[in-house]
């Protein structure tokens, strides 16, 4: 009995919950404000690859491992601890900023100042071979 009551609890736990269900998930990277069209390239947590604005990806679908290797890079740059808005001292003001989404965390700079923000940034480009 006990071991049934075990499964069901973990089963219950792997559901989405009603507040959680439409949380974001995966990542999103892009280009914002400035003087230029905005872009956004998003990666769901299955690998799949969507592109909105003027940009292209040479890769639609990644594996499993290559959506962890993003994970590993995200974790090891400390992503988590990074203001939500970063404007760096030598950012011109029609310049625009990029951004990074994971998860329902999202980070933007403006400049090129933030190495561990800009680690990420280019892990998830190159990851979907992304063309400007």
């Amino acid at each position: 009995m006990r071991a049934l009551v075990a499964v069901l609890l973990l089963a219950a736990a792997a559901l989405p919950s009603a507040a959680g269900a439409s949380a974001k998930q995966g990542f999103a990277f892009g280009r914002t404000g400035g003087n230029i069209v905005p872009f956004t390239v998003s990666i769901e947590n299955d690998g799949r690859v969507h592109v909105s604005g003027p940009v292209a990806v040479m890769r639609k679908k990644l594996t499993r491992i290559e959506v962890a290797n993003l994970n590993r890079v995200v974790a090891t740059n400390g992503f988590e601890r990074l203001q939500p808005m970063n404007e760096c001292p030598d950012a011109l003001p029609d310049v625009a900023a990029t951004f990074v989404r994971v998860g329902p965390l999202r980070v933007q700079v403006h400049g090129g100042c933030l190495a561990r923000y800009q680690h990420v940034y280019n892990a998830l480009a190159r990851a979907v071979r992304l063309k400007l």
